[in-house]
């Protein structure tokens, strides 16, 4: 087998692998595992990398589940869309990104409408701590630009989140009361 191919095929399975344990690839990581692999040198020079970044976007056009998405600082993730839907793969891109509650708070406030109860941000895909969530709370709360973020609990002392943007306070909090404890009680 020729060396591109096999550079080429390594390549697609390692994307591959990562999409199934629900992961993105990035390009460094994808150098460092052909390393491993033998299939490179772990010091890439210029024209080696420049050679890579063809090999890799050649695997992207040859396999159409192979796909890229780029964060907001257009840092390109690979990922395979056999494993890892358009949608799941943009809350792991964002997952790195300081923005994702934010972002998933104004999605839902504006295309469904409803909130959003904090505790689905401990789940997967989003799989933050606690403190992690609340430490992005915080640092929201203190940036202008996050301003439209305002929560609400039920009578059940779930919390919620919104953003003021897409929905009143009042429909947030009777939204949030019937997510939360209505839609339970009626079945």
């Amino acid at each position: 087998m020729e060396r591109r191919e096999e550079i080429r095929l390594t390549i697609a399975k390692i994307i591959r692998e990562k999409s199934e344990a629900g992961q993105l690839v990035q390009f460094e990581e994808l150098l460092t595992e052909l390393a491993g692999q033998g299939l490179s040198n772990s010091d890439v020079a210029a024209h080696q990398r420049s050679h890579f970044e063809g090999v890799l976007r050649q695997v992207v056009s040859e396999n159409g589940d192979i796909k890229e998405i780029s964060s907001r600082n257009r840092i390109p993730h690979y990922y395979s869309s056999r494993s890892l839907s358009e949608t799941y793969a943009g809350i792991l891109v964002r997952k790195e990104e300081k923005s994702l509650i934010a972002e998933i708070v104004r999605e839902n406030s504006a295309i469904y409408p409803r909130p959003v109860p904090l505790n689905i941000f401990r789940e997967p895909p989003f799989d933050l701590t606690q403190k992690e969530i609340l430490d992005c709370l915080e640092k929201m709360g203190k940036q202008g630009e996050y301003q439209d973020i305002a929560q609400t609990t039920t009578s059940i002392g779930t919390v919620f989140l919104y953003s003021n943007q897409h929905l009143d306070q009042n429909y947030a909090s009777t939204l949030a009361e019937w997510l939360d404890v209505g839609q339970v009680n009626n079945p």
